[in-house]
């Protein structure tokens, strides 16, 4: 009985330190892939990063007033435009004049005799619906030329797509095929000007691998 004792012990210790060296094996296995995912994370937010700096611009924000006896001509608001590409929006006699040679359009026009009272003269950067859609081209007809321009190495891959408060997808680009693991994402959110002159909240979602 005693001997039978002593073997059970021995056993059970020889079966711990296999555990243990198991253990330790499979541990020294899955840290290098610990390291590599954890080093994309710097890379993933210089992504977000260019994407963002992309599809934004300082757009000038001009409000005014437009009412009899008002001190400010049609040319005062006009130099204020300077030729430059804009969207407007009018509610309640407030119009709204969003400036930025990165729009689409040019829409604002007034003619004399006018007059306008203009209040709050402001820059605001906003990422552009606009720059989004040239984005999303640029990716799809030349993905090798914009992967260069954000700095994103050569064994590395991407997509982005534009969501909106629902987190449900308006632009996205073509999907490539991502491997199974080693694959990071990020929601960034974003405030977004509209060509229809409104301003919404939304996200643009980056994947990276």
């Amino acid at each position: 009985m005693i001997k039978n004792k002593r073997g059970s012990h021995i056993s059970f210790i020889i079966s711990f330190i296999l555990f243990i060296s198991f253990l330790i094996f499979f541990i020294g296995i899955i840290k290098p892939f610990e390291k590599a995912e954890t080093g994309k994370s710097p890379l993933l937010k210089h992504l977000e990063n260019e994407i963002i700096k992309e599809v934004s611009d300082d757009v000038l924000v001009t409000s005014a007033l437009e009412k009899n006896g008002g001190k400010n001509s049609c040319s005062d608001i006009e130099s204020l435009i300077d030729n430059k590409k804009n969207i407007f929006s009018e509610e309640n006699g407030l119009i709204k004049i969003y400036v930025s040679n990165k729009l689409l359009s040019s829409e604002f026009s007034c003619t004399p005799p006018s007059k306008y009272e203009i209040g709050l003269v402001r820059t605001q950067n906003y990422v552009l619906h606009s720059e989004i859609l040239r984005l999303n081209e640029s990716y799809n007809s030349d993905y090798k030329n914009v992967k260069e321009n954000f700095g994103i190495p050569e064994a590395n891959d991407f997509e982005f797509s534009f969501l909106d408060l629902n987190e449900i997808p308006i632009i996205k680009t073509k999907s490539k095929e991502t491997p199974p693991t080693e694959v990071l994402a990020e929601l960034v959110s974003i405030i977004y000007l509209t060509e229809d002159a409104e301003i919404k909240t939304g996200y643009i979602k980056v994947v990276l691998w």
